[in-house]
């Protein structure tokens, strides 16, 4: 069987889905942005192929609305290094970069996260200078510090180790917090 059925209108498409109810994900994508492109609403499909899941139909709708035959292909022949994580990450970017990374992902194994924070506008450069600036304020306060940064809220999380509750007081005080004032 080809990866996509040959369907003329949408009932061939809810058809095909039914009788072939263990379709790769790519398949499913494919029929759902064949349903939306003829103008059924997300209800109207979920209701069609008793999706119960309403996230369920939006991910795979935008998936299959995104990525070219091509990549779709890729993913129905790759199901299992390609997931709807790693394609809903990259859908809005553009088409050469998609292939590209598609094409990254089929040759080492790489964490929807990153997929992620590409899409979300990071880039190595940023993630390495948020590591340099990581180590060296450990090296400097000589403690274990982890710096989470999300590119697309522009703000993150810092984390600081302590090894005793007097470590804990020297940090807060260090900080401005003055345990003494309050307690």
């Amino acid at each position: 069987m080809p990866p996509f059925p040959l369907v003329s209108d949408t009932r061939e498409a809810i058809d095909f889905y039914h009788t072939n109810p263990a379709c790769t994900d790519a398949v499913k994508a494919y029929l759902i942005a064949l349903l939306s492109r003829e103008g059924l609403s997300n209800r109207a499909i979920r209701a069609a192929l008793n999706i119960e899941k309403v996230y369920t139909v939006t991910h795979l709708k935008r998936v299959g609305l995104a990525l070219s035959e091509a990549e779709l292909t890729l993913w129905d022949k790759n199901p299992t290094r390609i997931t709807l994580g790693h394609l809903r990450a990259i859908a809005k970017l553009p088409q050469q970069v998609r292939e590209k990374m598609l094409r990254q992902l089929l040759a080492k194994k790489i964490p929807v996260h990153h997929f992620a924070a590409i899409a979300q506008g990071a880039t190595a450069q940023r993630d390495a200078d948020i590591k340099r600036y990581e180590e060296r304020m450990a090296e400097v306060l000589g403690r274990p510090i982890r710096i989470r940064y999300n590119n697309a809220r522009k703000s993150g999380s810092l984390t600081l180790d302590f090894y005793t509750l007097d470590d804990l007081d020297h940090l807060a005080t260090a900080l401005g917090f003055h345990a003494q004032d309050y307690f």
